[in-house]
């Protein structure tokens, strides 16, 4: 499919989805970030309170006060403030698919995920680049890898194509989101087809996936989780995602009120983020990079193993508990070589 040029706009004309729930500090964080862009259309969408929580409709309202007080630029602001609570699987789902019933592609965003300013420019360049090429199904603000450690040489791309699926700060299209079910109904049928053998073809990562895939379809219905599905949606329509060569949005959500995000030894909490320089340079060719998706697949088990001995060591001793992760330092200044400050071991 053809793809079209690009070049860098005065202002951000692709749409913003905001998702926020009840942390209004992280939300103040995120929508001054997205301030800094100006997007000319922003929506904006809320959970309701949970039963049983008595701080949450304060949380929630104080949270979805931001919205009036602190976007102040030029912008269309549409808002889903919702009276009940849908959850982390159906809430930010509903979200989406609200979102594209209105626009044909745009960013997404939740209350936890900070982007750098770059981040925006990076989505919406390759958004109208591979508007039209339906090979290119998701485009992640993230690098989680060890390359991201790395100085970026010079004349290296800035960003390669994967199979990977990151959604702490990304975007799609409408073309691409419509392949998305929560409830997971083709799974089975490719499990009889044998047709998983053909998306993963290594084996562990082929009985990684599939151990999570089915505790979806077989857990609590509705899905308290979204994520999982977006990955399953794009790898069984054979599509490709784009990873930037630097890591441009930073969590800033792991702590004791998140609900899936609370691992203080998670190798991917508060991950650096930094600035990417401009002009994009683009990859000769739109081809997944299996060798490195391998690579950073063996680090995420890795990570996760390692991340499983910490925690069984602070249960004996308790005294080697590391103290409340910090918030993450602010982003490092556009660097043609750019230094992380912490460590990601995903």
């Amino acid at each position: 499919m053809p793809t079209l040029p690009t070049s860098p706009a005065p202002e951000l004309d692709t749409p913003v989805l905001l998702i926020v729930f009840n942390r209004p500090e992280a939300a103040r964080r995120v929508l001054a970030a997205v301030r800094q862009a100006q997007p000319a259309r922003l929506y904006v969408a809320a959970d309701g309170p949970r039963p049983g929580r008595p701080t949450d409709a304060a949380l929630c309202n104080e949270t979805r006060a931001l919205i009036e007080a602190e976007v102040n630029w030029p912008c269309t602001v549409q808002t889903l403030f919702r009276d009940d609570n849908l959850g982390c699987g159906l809430g930010p789902a509903t979200a989406i698919d609200w979102f594209f019933r209105q626009e044909p592609e745009g960013i997404i965003l939740e209350d936890d995920c900070l982007p750098t300013a770059s981040f925006f420019n990076f989505c919406d360049q390759l958004l109208r680049r591979y508007r039209y090429d339906s090979r290119v199904m998701h485009i992640s603000g993230n690098n989680l890898s060890r390359d991201a450690r790395w100085p970026v040489p010079a004349e290296a791309d800035s960003y390669h194509f994967s199979g990977r699926v990151h959604s702490w700060g990304w975007a799609t299209w409408r073309r691409a989101w419509r392949h998305f079910d929560i409830h997971l109904t083709l799974l089975t049928e490719l499990r009889r087809r044998g047709d998983l053998d053909n998306i993963y073809p290594v084996w562990l990562e082929r009985q990684y996936w599939l151990r999570k895939f089915e505790a979806v379809r077989l857990g609590p219905q509705p899905p308290h989780i979204w994520d999982y599905q977006w990955h399953f949606a794009v790898a069984c329509n054979g599509g490709l995602t784009i990873i930037p060569a630097v890591n441009l949005v930073t969590n800033i959500g792991f702590g004791n009120d998140a609900t899936h995000t609370f691992d203080p030894y998670d190798q991917d909490a508060h991950p650096a983020a930094h600035e990417l320089n401009f002009p994009l340079r683009h990859p000769p060719t739109v081809l997944r990079d299996a060798r490195r998706d391998a690579r950073h697949f063996r680090e995420h088990l890795a990570g996760r193993a390692w991340a499983t001995v910490r925690r069984l060591v602070a249960r004996l001793l308790p005294a080697a508990t590391p103290p409340a992760p910090s918030s993450p330092k602010p982003v490092a200044s556009p660097l043609a070589h750019p230094h992380p400050a912490s460590a990601l071991s995903s």
